[in-house]
């Protein structure tokens, strides 16, 4: 009871968090008035922190007694999209102050959230040992912080990790801890083909990597049905395709670039294998040559909800707000954590049909019901709390590598 009337203290404290970052984005790597907020909040709280280089903040709330360690993560940065200052129905409660750049995934919500928490558990930091760590990413956008700030968390002992993210299509009120994997794995590819150019008049003297590139994509189009187990799920497109600057002169080389998105390893690896294997045969074909300006490398590396610390998890929340919900085939730096500690990724609902919150994340018509953040800091306080004192066993093995070794440098 006093953790949801604390819980109930701050709820205003939270919106006016969100709406003061999601008025103030900023694009991966260059929050520095994000992070200066953050830094203000922790002063505020008397927390003493520490600022990762190219990484982010990590806050740390000290219980009364020796304990485990568990970090709680947020994500700091927003995206180059212009913002609509409409949802699905209505005007939207906070709408950018800045041309170009906008909070259309959630992150603002992740943020204050994070400092709602914070807030409570500082207040309560009598009550328990341990350790918290407040994890505040730059970059996920982009993967540009996890690097460093893993690297410095690894250099710390900690138990488990704990994060929530926005859900679009999860109604509002319900929250997702489902175990097992929970957001995919990918690997992105980037090519040149390369032929030999000629005038739009005479094709036959030339030997176009735009019809190699055609070919080549209607094989990987059908890669799916052809070559891949069909009960694993696996998404993949290209994205980016470029050649030629005028209609009369057949291209030197195309170039084109991708993502694939998978939730079990074994499958991921057969993609890339057989995308490099499509490459090459085509390229063969058309009397074409190709390079890799990123070779397509399947790693095991996807957002995985261990099963011990979800039914803690489930612990934590009201049964009437749990609610299941399919693995996201998006993919969230958050893995890289989860690859060294074990832990939950939770998913809270916003979609509200009266409100018009509910559009897809990324979209400019994004929005989030605000009144669901009380049940986030909520759901984050509880479960720290249980997590810093559950004394089971968690079966988990952390990954042995280095962060280095893990992200192949």
């Amino acid at each position: 009871m006093e953790v949801q009337k604390m819980v109930n203290s701050v709820e205003n404290y939270v919106k006016m968090l969100r709406r003061y970052f999601h008025e103030h984005p900023e694009v991966s790597m260059k929050e520095f008035q994000t992070m200066e907020k953050v830094k203000a909040e922790f002063q505020s709280m008397n927390m003493p922190y520490e600022v990762v280089p190219d990484g982010g903040i990590i806050g740390t709330i000290e219980g009364q007694g020796e304990g485990k360690t568990i970090m709680l993560r947020a994500d700091l940065d927003a995206l180059p999209v212009q913002e609509a200052t409409n949802n699905l129905k209505q005007p939207k409660k906070s709408v950018s102050k800045y041309d170009g750049v906008a909070h259309t995934c959630g992150h603002d919500a992740h943020m204050a959230m994070l400092l709602g928490a914070a807030k409570v558990l500082v207040h309560q930091r009598k009550h328990f040992n341990g350790k918290v760590l407040l994890v505040f990413e730059q970059g996920e956008e982009v993967g540009g912080g996890i690097f460093n700030l893993l690297k410095r968390l690894t250099e710390m002992d900690i138990d488990g990790v704990w994060g929530i993210h926005m859900k679009n299509d999860l109604p509002s009120g319900k929250i997702s801890v489902d175990a097992g994997p929970r957001m995919a794995a990918a690997f992105p590819f980037h090519v040149k083909i390369k032929g030999k150019g000629g005038h739009g008049s005479r094709p036959d003297l030339a030997t176009s990597p735009v019809d190699c590139f055609v070919d080549f994509y209607q094989k990987l189009m059908a890669m799916r049905l052809n070559s891949l187990n069909p009960h694993d799920p696996i998404t993949f497109s290209v994205g980016m395709v470029s050649a030629g600057e005028a209609a009369n002169v057949i291209p030197d080389e195309i170039e084109f670039s991708g993502t694939c998105r998978y939730l079990n390893v074994e499958q991921g690896r057969a993609a890339a294998s057989e995308l490099k294997r499509l490459l090459e045969a085509t390229c063969e074909v058309h009397q074409c040559q190709f390079e890799y300006v990123v070779e397509p490398i399947a790693r095991d590396v996807l957002v995985y909800n261990q099963e011990d610390c979800v039914e803690i998890a489930k612990k934590s929340i009201d049964e009437d707000k749990l609610a299941s919900h399919p693995a996201w085939m998006a993919s969230e730096p958050f893995a890289f954590y989860q690859k060294y500690f074990p832990g939950v990724f939770a998913f809270l609902g916003t979609k509200n049909e009266e409100l018009g919150t509910g559009a897809e994340h990324h979209n400019s018509h994004f929005d989030i019901d605000e009144d669901v953040l009380k049940m986030g800091v909520e759901a984050t306080v509880r479960y720290t709390l249980n997590f810093l004192k559950y004394d089971g066993e968690i079966h988990f093995e952390a990954e042995t590598k280095s962060v280095e070794e893990l992200f192949g440098k």
